[in-house]
């Protein structure tokens, strides 16, 4: 049997499929003698368009692309890692949430490095493991506050605030002026109605906005010192209880309403009709919203754009102390280096100096798609924009809070929901401050209850490349569905970009390889239904052939020889189905999800077909056992 896989795809694995579809075998080879090649693994919109031609350009060095488009990048990644296939560089919002052990195993320590001391202390704190060793560090965030209407603030004569006191009087100013302004009638949209001009409608629909605010609020009171840092680091892991610790949170919390700040109606507000508001009706003034703020005022009135008005951005007020305004920070991801990465020397001399440049205000611009940059670096000169002038003072200060969750980071937000539902309740005196606290306490422990082992259902005697994982997903179509072949794309849409990991195959291994409901729109209502269509040969390996972002696509069930290296349409070197070469005249059944399928005759749609089960059952079928597809096979 002949080598399944070419050299550099398992030598370069996590980059194999983004390099040898966009090189030749030769091209790759003389790159590789001539320069450092560094691989880089990033979620999707986590960077900007130049990124490789900037760093290419800057240091030499041939860097890799890998777009993680896994429904799980966490898990993606720990595998990866695991079995020896670690990107060099890592870019993912999840770092918090890998394993310590993997973490400590796996990642390389950056504390000792120079350009750790770009970043504010305070940020560097939150990404520091218990064993002390700085495993990531953080990318680009969105950095919350009170975004307002500075055109509106100007017109109408109001100053904008510095403390808290100031902000809630504000609030009672503008209901006193008692404005109007007009928004869309619900009931018909080509005419208007007259409603009041608010002076404040942020949206607190999810639990993640009402612990911002919680939060925040109670940041200095709650959360800073030792005693309040060891009671949080305590409660997260199961130890001790909100009761006796939080009740002057919760009063805080209850007062925010009582002074006007909070409304009960925010939490039926949606965020989209609270962002026409402010940018499109100007019927509100200011709102909670990160500095992507800027960028939404732009993009709502791209019709329109006469009616974009001026924006600005304070921080949020916790009281009238001096230096008592904070932002809140979501990072959009952290960074990150494998120590298989580092281990080797010359390859770790580039890896850090590329590293030192992401951590300089022009080198953090690469790490964001768009214009909606923040870094939680001393010296921005983004920032240098009447958008950002209230909050300088706040930046410099380092007064900007990171985002942690109750449960811990590997454990979700299940106390923030239950407060954030809870909290009507509350407001409307149907349950205590001590029941909701005790509530918070009893959504702490259900959500660090020791997880049930995972289910078993096979192992992966090897691990698969993605086109061979792609080809053993078409197996699993073909066992649920009645087709000759079946077609899936080695891509983010309507098919896998993963590998398949030797070992265990369970339930998260098996999501881990299919973009079953990833990306969906309303653009795509029923394409990602499985179906099967009748087709000639001819449309079949045209559409084989030009895959969604000209990705390599499985015929399963058909023996196949695919050439990494050729052009685009001259991959598929040999096509048999059942033992006969392909006939371009011929009509063929083909099975796969309905957006890969194209204008093709359907012929039967399977609605209540989901991967996993079509898995499952395929896994049965062969015993438990996945080992490479023998009818695949892949040359240079």
């Amino acid at each position: 049997m002949k080598k399944r896989i070419i050299a550099l795809l398992m030598a370069v694995a996590v980059s194999a499929m983004t390099c040898l579809t966009a090189c030749t075998a030769d091209e790759k080879k003389t790159k590789e003698n001539e320069k450092i090649q560094l691989v880089f693994e990033y979620q999707k919109d986590r960077i900007s368009t130049d990124f490789e031609e900037v760093l290419e350009s800057k240091f030499d060095v041939d860097i890799i692309m890998v777009e993680n488009q896994s429904t799980d990048p966490r898990l993606r990644l720990t595998n990866e890692v695991t079995h020896d296939m670690a990107p060099d560089f890592v870019l993912c919002e999840y770092m918090r949430n890998i394993d310590k052990d993997i973490l400590s195993e796996y990642f390389y320590d950056l504390s000792k490095e120079g350009f750790v001391n770009n970043y504010y202390l305070q940020a560097l704190q939150s990404c520091t493991a218990e064993d002390g060793k700085l495993y990531y560090i953080p990318g680009p965030s969105y950095v919350y506050g009170i975004i307002y209407d500075r055109t509106m603030f100007e017109e109408l004569g109001l100053e904008v605030p510095h403390n808290y006191t100031e902000f809630t009087e504000l609030i009672k100013t503008v209901d006193a002026m008692k404005l109007t302004g007009t928004e869309p009638d619900d009931n018909d949209p080509d005419k208007t109605v007259e409603v009041p001009i608010e002076a404040f409608v942020p949206t607190m629909r999810w639990c993640d906005m009402s612990a911002l605010v919680f939060n925040t609020f109670n940041y200095n009171d709650t959360f800073v010192g030792v005693t309040n840092t060891k009671w949080l680091s305590d409660y997260q892991q199961g130890e001790g209880s909100m009761t006796g610790h939080m009740e002057p949170a919760a009063e805080k919390y209850l007062q925010l309403f009582e002074d006007g700040f909070l409304k009960e109606s925010f939490f039926t507000t949606e965020p989209g009709y609270r962002s026409r508001k402010l940018y499109q009706y100007h019927t509100s003034l200011m709102t909670i919203e990160s500095q992507q703020g800027y960028a939404y005022n732009k993009q709502i009135n791209e019709d329109d754009p006469e009616n974009i008005h001026e924006l600005g951005i304070m921080p949020i007020y916790t009281s009238d102390e001096p230096d008592s305004g904070y932002l809140y920070a979501i990072p959009r991801s952290f960074i990150a280096v494998s120590k298989q990465g580092a281990s080797d020397e010359k390859k770790l001399g580039a890896l850090m100096e590329v590293m030192s440049y992401l951590s300089t205000t022009e080198g953090q611009k690469l790490l964001i798609a768009g214009d909606d940059y923040f870094g939680f670096l001393k010296e921005d000169t983004s920032l240098e924009s009447d958008f950002y002038t209230e909050v300088i003072d706040t930046i410099n200060a380092g007064r900007i809070i990171s985002n942690f969750y109750f449960e811990g980071d590997n454990h979700g937000d299940s106390v923030e929901t239950f407060m954030h539902d809870a909290t009507p309740d509350l407001l409307n005196g149907n349950i205590t401050v001590e029941e909701w606290l005790l509530g918070a306490d009893a959504a702490r422990d259900k959500a660090l209850e020791p997880k049930s082992e995972p289910v078993v259902y096979g192992e992966a005697k090897e691990t698969l490349s993605p086109l061979q994982t792609a080809y053993v997903c078409g197996l699993a179509y073909l066992n649920s569905m009645d087709a000759d072949v079946a077609l899936v794309p080695v891509s983010g849409y309507y098919g896998t970009q993963a590998y398949f990991y030797s070992g265990d195959i369970t339930d998260d291994i098996i999501k881990l390889i299919t973009t079953e409901n990833l990306y969906f729109t309303s653009n795509d209502a029923g394409m990602m239904n499985y179906a099967v269509a009748e087709m000639t040969g001819e449309e079949l390996l045209t559409i084989a052939a030009n895959g969604k972002d000209s990705s390599m696509t499985a015929i399963a069930g058909a023996e196949m020889t695919y050439a990494m290296s050729k052009e685009n349409g001259e991959q598929y070197v040999s096509v048999k189905i059942n033992g006969e070469e392909l006939d371009p005249n011929r009509t063929y059944r083909v099975a796969s999800m309905k957006g890969v399928l194209g204008k093709a005759e359907i012929v039967k749609e399977y609605d209540e077909l989901n991967f996993i089960d079509m898995f499952i059952a395929y896994l049965e079928s062969q015993g438990g056992i996945i080992e490479a597809p023998t009818e695949l096979e892949i040359t240079e």
